[in-house]
């Protein structure tokens, strides 16, 4: 009788950084692909100890790894996928599409005394296709840490050559009325000049750094609560490189901190108290930089001893640019306020 050994992953090193469309080589997180029979493959993926941005946190957070850590990862694993094994040119623009994300062990995601390794595996589940060519998939990805599943999504993007990316992108500037964009644009004054985007004290949101923090001032309206959304783009994580739109990677975290703001603003649980369980977006319209941002946060119906969840809709002027979800666990221990740097 014989049986057949999958190749093991390397972690060694990690692949090359244009390969998943980041920057800084400290910004990317994987380490190995092999394509074991096409659609499924896997991934190594490295966790850093410590990290400026995803270890910044306190309360039960703190010593785990950071869902949108993992998150990230995945949005790396996608462009391999599509850029090695999919056929994508360098040439091609990238749009998130959607994308939904639940923590499924958060044993699993303990730091421990070494950086983390483990395996991302993924399956190509869809296929978006224009005149018989693939312009787009969707996986269903889940990562795995010391041999526990940790985390799971399920995510859709799709990509278009530069020029025609070009195209789109000043014609939908025009129609609301903004200027071909510029590399560092701002937010124009006088769109919402009666908007205040103080932001919160970083302790608030379960964060130690102030440069973390990506929502500013809250308003009670008839639905909810709506609260500005702070986009730094020097912020060296959040924008490894320039984009000329919002990234997912800043709604994802105004959603989070945004539900951490409802889970005290309704149920008075502090950031301490929280635990993520899952996160979603679906992505309708190109985020501006030059147009003020606000999430909408609204309580979801099946809050319960347990969980704590809330509807979020990004939107700039009035118009929704992502319609997302958010899921906390709470903790009923109270944690120690500690902060890893």
């Amino acid at each position: 009788m014989t049986s057949t050994l999958q190749p093991r992953l390397s972690h060694s090193t990690l692949v090359p950084r244009e390969h998943v469309h980041r920057d800084a080589l400290s910004e990317v997180y994987l380490t190995d692909i092999i394509c074991d029979r096409y659609p499924n493959f896997r991934v190594g993926v490295h966790f850093p100890k410590s990290h400026s941005y995803y270890s910044d946190h306190v309360g039960p957070a703190a010593g785990r790894y950071d869902p949108l850590l993992v998150l990230e990862c995945f949005r790396q694993a996608s462009i391999l996928i599509a850029h090695r094994h999919v056929g994508v040119e360098f040439d091609q623009s990238f749009i998130f599409n959607a994308g939904a994300i639940s923590v499924v062990s958060d044993d699993a995601m303990t730091v421990a005394s070494v950086p983390g390794t483990g395996e991302l595996s993924a399956v190509i589940v869809g296929e978006k296709v224009r005149d018989e060519t693939i312009i787009g998939i969707t996986l269903d990805m889940t990562v795995t840490l010391a041999g526990v599943a940790a985390v799971t999504m399920t995510m859709s993007i799709q990509w278009m050559p530069k020029p025609i990316w070009a195209r789109i992108r000043a014609s939908g500037r025009a129609k609301l009325g903004l200027a071909e964009y510029r590399p560092g644009i701002e937010p124009l004054p006088g769109r919402h000049p009666h908007r205040s985007v103080g932001a919160h004290q970083p302790e608030a949101l379960g964060r130690g750094l102030s440069r973390n923090v990506v929502v500013g001032a809250a308003r009670h309206v008839p639905a909810g609560f709506d609260i500005d959304v702070l986009v730094d783009q020097h912020h060296p994580s959040l924008f490894d490189h320039p984009l000329d739109h919002i990234p997912g990677a800043v709604i994802f975290e105004a959603v989070r901190q945004a539900g951490i703001v409802g889970a005290d603003e309704y149920f008075g649980l502090s950031a301490r108290r929280l635990r993520i369980r899952s996160l979603s977006a679906t992505f309708t319209r190109f985020g501006e930089l030059d147009l003020p941002t606000s999430a909408l946060v609204r309580p979801q119906t099946d809050t319960c001893d347990q969980v704590v969840g809330f509807d979020v809709d990004i939107t700039q002027e009035g118009v929704t640019i992502a319609s997302c979800g958010v899921v906390f666990a709470r903790s009923h221990a109270r944690a120690h306020a500690t902060v890893q740097r």
